[in-house]
């Protein structure tokens, strides 16, 4: 069986399965930081998918997803699949590219969040909230306002000797869609699953960037929204650790991984050395351009005005018009 390469959150892997979700890497030689291996499916593997289900063992993750395959992540570097017969291979990449590397990420010692991330002259800024909060709706306004995408779904956050950076993950982002038509129908976007799939191309950002905000996304009450602007409110105290927590990816996943214990003092360092805010706006998907404008104002207030952080964004903004 043939290998393919790639590189994300700052990992060479090698891969029996073709993953266009995931940058390639030009190098085959030398040991990845991480295996992916197609097994032959097992008669007990498919007897065992009655429900969804997943386990959690010091270095070892295990995961059975009804119809489509049994996942068994191992030490950080190990991922080992079992696709059900005529399972689609889309379904197979898709839990194998969002539970199954957020498992691998937490064994790792990596802070993984729910969210989405872009580059800015500020740094990297996260998006984060509950399902249908909109995060990777705005990430996508984001990039087509110029900016580039480090990563959509799953955020994982490192730290190094020079901080805290966020790496770069899959070179696509999923949006629904009405967000995919309001963008224009994006080049390249095609329907897979459940959500349509943007490639980033140019519009991707290859290395890690240094964290500056987690921005938690929050929908106004309904009796209310009628009226209300985008609010942009710093959280502080034990609230930011809360929140950090809470918008872990799977957070479930964490309980009884060898990391747990650093990854709690983790968040304890994020919560520190990151600004957390919540941004709350109105259920409108046709002012999310009008947010990317709102927080680009309240970075600017914030963090310090750069010009050429402005003036780029205008200059993106019209070449997109």
């Amino acid at each position: 069986m043939s290998l393919h390469a790639y590189w994300a959150y700052g990992l060479c892997i090698h891969a029996e399965l073709d993953c266009p979700e995931l940058p390639p890497y030009s190098q085959l030689s030398g040991s990845p930081d991480v295996t992916i291996h197609l097994l032959p499916a097992l008669p007990s593997a498919s007897q065992s998918l009655g429900n969804p289900i997943y386990d959690v063992q010091p270095g070892i993750f295990s995961l059975a997803v009804p119809g489509v395959a049994c996942y068994r992540v191992e030490e950080g570097c190990r991922i080992f699949i079992e696709p059900l017969p005529d399972a689609p291979i889309e379904r197979v990449r898709l839990f194998l590219f969002g539970s199954v590397m957020g498992a691998l990420l937490y064994q790792r010692g990596l802070f993984p969040l729910h969210g989405s991330a872009v580059e800015t002259d500020w740094g990297a800024m996260i998006f984060v909230g509950a399902q249908g909060a909109g995060k990777s709706t705005l990430a996508a306004q984001f990039h087509h306002r110029g900016y580039r995408l480090l990563s959509d779904d799953v955020c994982a956050v490192a730290p190094t000797e020079d901080g805290l950076r966020i790496l770069p993950a899959l070179a696509k982002f999923r949006i629904c869609a009405d967000a995919f038509e309001r963008l224009g129908a994006p080049q390249g976007g095609r329907f897979d699953v459940d959500k349509y799939v943007v490639p980033m191309d140019a519009g991707y950002c290859p290395h890690p960037v240094p964290l500056r905000a987690i921005h938690v996304l929050q929908i106004d009450d309904p009796a209310t929204s009628e009226c209300a602007a985008p609010a942009f409110r710093m959280l502080s105290g034990l609230d930011r650790v809360r929140r950090l927590l809470e918008n872990l990816y799977r957070p479930q996943y964490l309980k009884g991984q060898l990391t747990q214990a650093s990854l709690v003092r983790l968040a304890a360092v994020i919560a520190q050395q990151a600004t957390l805010a919540v941004v709350t706006r109105r259920r409108n998907p046709s002012e999310s351009d009008e947010l990317v404008g709102f927080l680009e104002s309240a970075w600017a207030d914030h963090f310090g005005l750069i010009p050429s952080a402005v003036q780029n964004t205008a200059i993106h903004a019209e070449a997109k018009s």
